[in-house]
């Protein structure tokens, strides 16, 4: 099974940055990385790059059941789809109220249980 390494994603929520990937053939960008680029089939060419940090809602749910215990989200919380000014679609959780579709957000970063996480808020 081929697989993409994501320490540099990884390495980026440590230093307070969203870094995606992006294919060096064709330059379209994408998280998670896939071993083959969905646009240009190119196999194993990306590079890693900071993101702005910034999007728009693209989708989202509001979750009213807890599926973890503390310190995982508690209910009610969204899950959204996030359409990073970069294109490339993300799933993070939005806080705040009234979130909606086409809301802008920006990225936030935060340790749960010693896991580096990016969150995203209204803009």
């Amino acid at each position: 099974m081929n697989t993409i390494d994501l320490t540099p994603h990884l390495a980026g929520l440590e230093a307070g940055q969203l870094r995606v990937a992006r294919c060096r053939a064709c330059g379209e960008s994408r998280f998670p990385p896939k071993p083959v680029c969905p646009h240009c089939r190119v196999h194993g060419d990306i590079e890693w790059f900071t993101a702005a940090g910034t999007g728009t809602v693209w989708s989202y749910a509001v979750f009213r059941k807890a599926y973890s215990p503390p310190p995982g989200p508690q209910p009610p919380y969204v899950v959204a789809v996030v359409l990073l000014t970069e294109g490339v679609k993300i799933i993070s959780n939005v806080t705040g109220d009234d979130v909606r579709v086409g809301l802008p957000v920006t990225a936030t970063f935060e340790r749960v249980n010693g896991t580096p996480l990016v969150r995203f808020r209204p803009a």
